[in-house]
Order: C-alpha cells, then sequence, then structure tokens
C-alpha cells in the first residue's frame, strides 16, 4: 500500500512502501568514520621566514628561524648541547646579510656602535661576495655552517667578548658533529669527506674549549648567557673528552663543594667524578705500561 497516495497533486511521487527507517538502517551500516592521522611534521613546519634589516648596510632580507615554542626540547649531549624534535635549532641560530656579509648570532645581530659599523664595512663588507642562492625552505649543515663561520669573522672583528666567540665555535663543532652522525661511508669518497669533517669538527671544539678556559679567568658571569656553574660542568665534560683528567677533576670538585652549586648539579658532578677518576686511572696505567723510547 502507497500511504503517501495522495501527494501527486502537489507534484511529488510517492511510489512504493513507506519504510520511515530506512535511513537510520542505512546509516548503521555505514562504516565509522575514521580520523585522520595526526600529520607528521617535517623540519620546515619548524621554521618561519623573518624579516631583518642588516645594521651594516642597511639591506632588507628574510632568513629561516624556529618558531618560538613550536620544537620541543627532547633532552641534552653530555656537553650540554640541546636536543630537539624534528629540527636541529642550532642550524637557525645566525642572521646573515647576504649583501655585506655582516652575520652573528641571532641575540646579538644588533644593535651595533658606528665604530663595530665602520670596522664590519672595512673588513668584512668590502670583500664580500655575494653567492646567489635558490630560496630553500631549510638550511644543509654546510650552509649553517657557512653562517656561523661569517659570524666568527664578524665576532672578531667587532671585538667581542672572548666567551661569545668561543660560544659560535662550540655551535659549528657542534654542527659537525651531528653532520656525522648523518653521513655515509659507503665509498672511499664519503669516508674523505667525513675526515675532512671530524677535523673541523675538533678543531672548532678545541678553539671552543680553550676560549672558554680563558674566558672564565678573563670575564665575569655570565658567559655569553651561562652562569659558572653551568660553564664548569660543560668544561668538565669537555676535558674528558680531550683525556683532560686533571682539569676534569678540579672543575667538578670546585662545583661539588660550592655553596652555590644546585643539588641536582651536585648529584651529577659526583656520577661525573666517578667516571674521571675510572678513566683517569686507565689512562695513567696504559701510559706507565707502554715502552719508553
Amino acid at each position: 500500500m502507497n500511504l503517501l497516495a495522495g501527494l501527486e497533486k502537489f507534484g511529488i511521487k510517492s511510489e512504493g512502501e513507506l519504510d520511515i527507517t530506512k535511513e537510520e538502517q542505512k546509516k548503521k551500516k555505514q562504516a565509522p568514520v575514521k580520523k585522520s592521522a595526526p600529520k607528521v611534521m617535517t623540519e620546515p613546519d619548524y621554521l618561519l621566514e623573518k624579516e631583518n634589516t642588516c645594521p651594516v648596510c642597511d639591506a632588507k632580507f628574510k632568513t629561516l628561524m624556529v618558531k618560538t615554542g613550536k620544537a620541543k626540547r627532547i633532552g641534552q649531549e653530555f656537553d650540554l648541547r640541546p636536543r630537539h624534535e624534528g629540527v636541529d635549532t642550532i642550524k637557525y641560530d645566525v642572521i646573515a646579510c647576504p649583501e655585506c656579509g655582516y652575520a652573528a648570532m641571532s641575540k646579538t645581530f644588533e644593535p651595533l656602535s658606528n665604530t663595530q659599523i665602520k670596522w664590519i664595512r672595512e673588513q668584512v663588507g668590502a670583500n664580500f661576495q655575494l653567492e646567489k642562492k635558490e630560496e630553500r625552505d631549510t638550511y644543509t649543515y654546510d650552509e649553517a655552517v657557512d653562517r656561523l663561520k661569517l659570524a666568527l669573522v664578524s665576532a672578531m672583528v667587532k671585538k667581542v667578548k672572548l666567551s661569545e666567540k668561543a660560544y659560535i665555535c662550540l655551535k659549528i663543532s657542534w654542527l659537525r658533529r651531528a653532520q656525522l652522525k648523518e653521513m655515509p661511508e659507503v665509498s672511499k669518497e664519503d669516508l674523505a669527506a667525513k675526515k675532512e669533517i671530524r677535523e673541523e669538527m675538533m678543531g672548532f671544539y678545541k678553539q671552543a674549549y680553550e676560549g672558554f678556559t680563558q674566558a672564565m679567568s678573563k670575564e665575569t658571569p655570565p658567559f655569553y648567557g651561562m652562569d659558572s656553574n653551568t660553564l664548569e660542568f660543560m668544561l668538565a665534560n669537555m676535558a674528558i673528552y680531550f683525556k683532560d683528567y686533571d682539569t676534569a677533576l678540579k672543575l667538578v670538585s670546585r662545583l661539588i663543594t660550592s655553596p652555590n652549586t644546585a643539588s641536582r648539579v651536585k648529584d651529577k658532578c659526583l656520577q661525573l667524578k666517578e667516571q674521571i677518576v675510572v678513566a683517569k686511572k686507565k689512562a695513567d696505567e696504559k701510559a706507565s705500561s707502554a715502552p719508553k723510547q
């Protein structure tokens, strides 16, 4: 029986049986809506282009920077090198003018004194050759290192504190260390390239170690943003890397006995001291057993 008979006069066809539950039954048979998988963030997702004006030549340019609060910190390495999820933030610490070559860490890019501007123009800008590159959505490790090297040259020309120059050297060595971990070892060319990068990493790491060591006796804290305890703890770890166990032991012992050292840091220093004592003992035993020449 056509229960909707009579609607023809309104122009509505009403053939077939009426079943008001038909649509509900269709809904039940439909597969549940699948939620889309969360987007996997890639390095460009953490970055933005920032407009800059060069304090030396007044050129306007854009540079890639990490979005504030976007990169999640997931830990640090033995010498306090920070690690973030999805992006190596250290690659984006420098602002570099593509017109005159002036570069600096983002927090010290400006202001500059008139004398510093004069020095940069004469010793950097006068010789700088503009290298045209395609616009990129990320920086490679090589590009990031080049930018830090430009910042180091500018820092030396500006006559900044030793701690700032040491910090730039440290960042270069950190980038080269990260780059080495990603490089393949398939061919002789790969091995040769890794050797060259490893030598550069070691060279800048040594510069940073010696620079910070001297800065401790020549400057007053903070040392480019680091307090004395942070710097001493970092230097102790770097000293272990260079097998300078006596210096490492002296630094951690000072931190352990200092009333200004937080208990959390003292606990780390106590663990580190044990490692140093063991490593020093092994080194001494090896030295004593080595044949004398």
